[in-house]
């Protein structure tokens, strides 16, 4: 019991520490709160990587992908980019007739964020490949 609480303690510590260090100053949106939690207890692959100042070690980006394998996944997270597209510049575009990529770009005082849904299929629902990709830029301060 004593191990599970300082496991769980330590996770906490941590998911907080990084917020802290990426600058992540504004509210999550639907968009990440999917990513994040499929990122405990999806069926999918997650990959993260963090690009730093090597001088300062501040922060300057965060990519987070999302492979995406069950089509009521796909359409979950493209609920969820259709619910945020009012908050930045969004877009929907359909090659070949059902390659679908949506991408949603939101600009803050602090970062820019770029959110992107990839799949194919003809509609979320029947797609078997999607995969979710956001990128944080954080701005730097003058």
């Amino acid at each position: 019991m004593r191990r599970k609480l300082f496991i769980l303690l330590s996770m906490l510590l941590l998911t907080v520490t990084a917020a802290a260090q990426s600058g992540t100053s504004r509210k999550e949106n639907s968009i990440d709160r999917f990513v994040n939690s499929e990122n405990t207890h999806g069926q999918s692959k997650f990959t993260s990587v963090v690009e730093r100042d090597p001088q300062t070690r501040e922060v300057i980006r965060v990519v987070k992908v999302r492979e995406l394998s069950r089509g009521i996944d796909i359409n979950s997270c493209q609920d969820h980019f259709e619910a945020e597209s009012r908050t930045g510049r969004f877009t929907h575009k359909v090659e070949d007739g059902n390659c679908h990529t949506l991408l949603l770009n939101v600009e803050g005082e602090a970062q820019n964020r770029i959110y992107m849904l990839q799949y194919t299929g003809d509609r979320a629902m029947n797609a078997r490949d999607g995969k979710v990709t956001i990128v944080i830029k954080i701005k730097t301060k003058k």
